[in-house]
């Protein structure tokens, strides 16, 4: 027997290297679009229950009602924009965790919903009073459990999306949707008015609670060590400010007390339609993509691949919703939810703008959380939502109409910081980003062709039937132009997430 058959040479050793890299390469691919899977499954539910939800609820009750729970969420978020909420993404973005990791910032939560409750309450005659509306003083309080029961949960939903782990999150979502949706509509066919609205989401997070606390198997310990929260401090900071400015609703809240909760609650349709057709799409990439991106810090050749991967899918999806919405807004917002909601039309169609161009943000902003830098995030989204709130302070008097252009002004006016963050971590060049978004602008541009050519051709339906054959048709023409120019891309990142790898 030679000795030296049992060695490893300098070759061997590189070579099981190479497999162990390339196993572990493929365990993660697989595991994102599994992730993707459940993610998709998981926004579609969700979509759907409160799909159904809107409808029946915006045909029994009017804008008022809906603006005046707008304005108490409003009040709700911007106050819980002091919570470290966002840490729980500093959990799943670290490449390693300690018990004493999840101990600390559990506890952090805990007792931050218990501060900014009590803050709740104390504030809630003063709101009550400053608005004109007596009825916040009763309501404040009551949706203020809501932000209670989401910091009990981050944690233990940290620990299930970072074990990608999916299908939790999808039941979570599936089941407390469901049951809050169903509350929600029991009570307005009962006459209880805003108060059904006020309970969906109260009773959707306390049921998510329990699903996730399930799922994670996970109980704390009395532990808070200094050392495990200065390890998560820079990323979690960050990560929260990002986190502040996507939930502070600071532009529901400015029109809802200078505007008033009519005004309110025709915008708050417009966003809520964006908020619902995002989930499909933007909400739905970011988790998986951004878990993806983390796992691929170390390995910067994948990076430009990976980032163009994840924008072909974004655009795909965001610009075929939202050019939809665009463009049948004027039609079905009546047809839909009632004659009363046809002014909330310039809302519906500018926040179509405005989640078209989400299509292209969704893939940076997962790139720069998922490489640690929500710094550079961060800076980006307070640069956008400075804009949008300076354009609502100086329009809101001249009516809707002009606060929803300064919106979509605001929202164009940042796009080309998406190019400047993506290249500044991938080196992605211009070429290598505009040669993605091709391909979706074709499809929507057929789409459009097809959803605007039908009310000539088919002059003699009723509204109803010409607004499902549109639907239908542009769907199928966005569709068809997308698979027969990308086919080879769509293919090649099938097998990209068979292999786990982010480029061939």
């Amino acid at each position: 027997m030679n000795p030296q058959a049992s060695i490893p040479t300098a070759d061997t050793r590189v070579s099981e290297t190479r497999e162990v890299r390339a196993l572990a390469s493929k365990a993660r691919g697989q595991k994102a679009i599994f992730g993707f899977g459940w993610s998709a499954l998981n926004s579609g539910s969700a979509v759907l229950i409160a799909a159904m939800v809107f409808v029946i609820t915006s045909r029994l009750l009017g804008p008022e009602e809906f603006g005046t729970v707008a304005l108490a969420i409003s009040v709700i978020t911007f106050i819980g924009c002091a919570a470290p909420s966002a840490f729980g993404e500093a959990l799943i973005q670290r490449a390693q965790i300690r018990e004493e990791h999840l101990d600390t910032v559990f506890w952090l939560c805990i007792a931050s919903g218990v501060v900014l409750y009590a803050m709740i309450v104390v504030l809630s005659g003063k709101v009550a009073d400053f608005s004109s509306q007596p009825i916040l003083a009763a309501l404040l309080p009551f949706i203020g459990l809501k932000l209670v029961f989401d910091l009990a949960a981050v944690v233990p939903q940290a620990l299930v999306i970072r074990e990608m782990q999916f299908k939790y999150i999808a039941a979570r979502t599936a089941i407390g949707n469901s049951i809050g949706g169903l509350v929600c509509v029991a009570m307005a066919l009962n006459g209880y008015g805003l108060w059904a609205l006020a309970m969906a989401p109260v009773v959707t997070s306390l049921v998510s609670l329990v699903i996730l606390i399930w799922a994670a198997n996970w109980r704390p310990k009395f532990q808070l060590r200094r050392h495990a929260l200065r390890d998560l401090w820079r990323f979690g900071i960050f990560s929260s400010g990002n986190h502040s400015l996507h939930v502070i609703n600071l532009d529901q809240l400015i029109l809802g007390l200078v505007a008033g909760p009519a005004m309110l609650g025709l915008y708050f349709l417009g966003k809520r339609l964006n908020d619902l057709l995002s989930s499909l799409s933007a909400k739905a990439l970011y988790p998986v993509c951004t878990v993806f991106f983390a796992s691929i810090q170390t390995t910067p050749d994948q990076h430009v691949p990976a980032f163009q991967n994840a924008m072909r899918v974004s655009t795909l999806l965001a610009f075929s919703l939202f050019g939809g919405l665009f463009l049948l807004a004027e039609s079905a917002v009546p047809l839909a939810l009632g004659s009363h909601w046809q002014a909330a039309i310039p809302a519906v169609q500018a926040f179509a703008v405005i989640g078209f161009l989400g299509g292209l943000r969704v893939a940076v902003s997962s790139l720069a959380n998922g490489l640690g830098r929500a710094d550079m995030w961060f800076a980006f989204e307070l640069l956008r939502y400075a804009l949008v709130v300076i354009a609502i302070i100086t329009l809101v008097g001249q009516g809707l109409e002009a606060v929803m252009l300064g919106l979509v002004a605001a929202n164009i006016a940042v796009i080309p910081g998406c190019f400047i963050i993506a290249r500044k971590l991938t080196g992605v060049s211009v070429a290598q980003y505009l040669d993605v978004l091709v391909v979706p602008l074709i499809a929507t541009a057929a789409m459009a062709g097809v959803i605007l050519l039908l009310p000539t051709l088919l002059s003699e339906l009723g509204p109803v039937t010409l607004l499902v054959f549109q639907i239908f048709a542009g769907a199928a023409a966005y569709l068809l132009t997308a698979f027969s120019l990308s086919g080879h891309e769509i293919n090649k990142l099938k097998q990209i997430f068979k292999e786990g790898k982010a480029h061939d």
